[in-house]
């Protein structure tokens, strides 16, 4: 007669059928769920349509889905980009393009760079790269000098061809709670979301602006943006990251690819912040270096096409006045706060940039004539005229709206002194 096996072997077998029994019904979850949209094997309206916003894996996510589309026209940049350029703008309509927002917050040009080696690497190149460039990128910080890594190639080694993050986003506690979050989220419109083309539709800044309005948003990023600034060197004595922008303009122009850089249409309030903290000079000497770079890369490759194109300035839409603090009501209708313009604003930018201004006017904004000098085409033509134009917006902004200037010196004061408290926005 068999001895029958102890409890304690029965009681282990049992647990670990009930592990492995949780661990199936969670991948199953994630698998059916999709709150990444990496499997496409459920789509149901209402169910799993929209997906949350990422909060790991972020570029292997958006290349994965970008090599699944292979769209003929990417967005690069950091969370400027990533807000306030929509790859369903009606711009894309027009030109019929399919186009994927492959900007990540928070990231350099360097990310940038090694996205666009992916999709070279992996036979998917675009053929239009629209790339949001950073000035804050190529800053150096105090007492540093340019550092320039290699410019091997970073295809190789791009986190996207490891299998860790496969697994992990498939069967880990993270992945099954964030498929239960994509549950929840369906009939919330001010849900933290990502829409299939890789645009942040920031939705849940609307309980913000109901909650705090538009002033405390302001403020708040401002605080953040001049204690940033301070960290920064006041010399211009080089700039980091060329390289990476070198490298990206070769690979396009290598794989014929049309490429139209973007100085970002910030808020005047942030230009202030700019002079206040002592790095407008850097701001021109970084454009005069894009230009150089532009001009060097055409030089190299007499046949790409390369456009630059600067949206800073401080007239038009970029004075928009900020509601007062006590006004919850009103509404800043070109910008979140001065560093994040809205889609709309967006959707002009790129409709400047795609269609001359004459076949642009009114097409887009209805309700504001089209500025005709939003959005210069940079070279060495027309640097000093960009320049007059800036400088001529600035004297017209500050007559109009002097406690614009007056609010972001005593900004930078406060923060000098760290008598504000500085509240965090995502």
């Amino acid at each position: 007669m068999k001895t029958p096996p102890p409890s304690h072997s029965i009681f282990l077998a049992w647990l670990a059928g009930c592990i492995v029994a949780a661990w199936a019904t969670g991948v199953v979850l994630v698998l059916l769920v999709d709150p990444y949209g990496l499997y496409g094997l459920l789509t149901v309206e209402g169910l799993n349509s929209i997906k949350p916003g990422l909060t790991r894996y972020l570029n292997e996510i958006k290349l994965t889905h970008a090599a699944r589309l292979r769209p003929n026209t990417i967005i690069l940049g950091n969370s400027r980009a990533e807000i306030g350029f929509d790859p369903e703008s009606p711009v894309f309509t027009r030109n019929h393009q399919s186009t994927y927002n492959l900007a990540i917050s928070a990231t350099s040009i360097s990310t940038s760079r090694s996205q666009v080696d992916y999709l070279h690497h992996i036979g998917a190149p675009p053929k239009n790269i629209i790339l949001g460039i950073e000035f804050l990128d190529f800053l150096l910080a105090r007492s540093t000098v340019p550092n320039e890594p290699s410019s091997k190639a970073l295809s190789d080694e791009h986190p996207v061809n490891r299998l860790f993050w496969r697994f992990d986003s498939l069967s880990s506690l993270t992945s099954i709670v964030d498929a239960l979050r994509t549950l929840r989220i369906q009939h919330n419109n001010e849900a933290i979301t990502m829409t299939s083309r890789g645009f942040n539709p920031l939705k849940e800044y609307q309980a913000y602006v109901r909650n705090d309005g538009y002033y405390v948003m302001f403020r708040q990023r401002a605080l953040e943006n001049a204690k940033r600034y301070l960290t920064k060197s006041k010399e211009v004595k080089g700039f980091k990251n060329t390289n990476h922008l070198q490298a990206l303009l070769d690979m396009a122009a290598n794989d014929n690819i049309n490429v139209k850089l973007i100085i970002y249409p910030y808020h005047a309030q942030n230009l202030a912040l700019f002079e206040e903290t002592g790095l407008w000079p850097a701001f021109e000497a970084w454009k005069e270096m894009l230009i150089t770079e532009v001009t060097a890369a055409r030089l190299r490759h007499p046949n790409a096409s390369i456009e630059l194109f600067d949206f800073s300035g401080f007239g038009g839409y970029r004075c928009e006045r900020i509601p007062p603090k006590e006004d919850h009501r009103n509404v800043s209708r070109w910008y979140w706060e001065a560093g994040h313009f809205k889609k709309e604003l967006g959707d002009i930018v790129l409709s400047r940039v795609y269609f001359p201004a004459s076949e642009s006017k009114g097409s887009l904004d209805k309700n504001k004539d089209t500025l005709t000098d939003f959005g210069t085409q940079l070279d060495a033509t027309t640097r000093i005229a960009n320049q007059k134009r800036i400088a001529r917006e600035r004297e017209e902004c500050a007559t109009q709206y002097p406690e614009l200037f007056l609010e972001a010196a005593g900004i930078v004061a406060s923060v000098g002194r760290k008598d504000e408290e500085i509240h965090h926005f995502p």
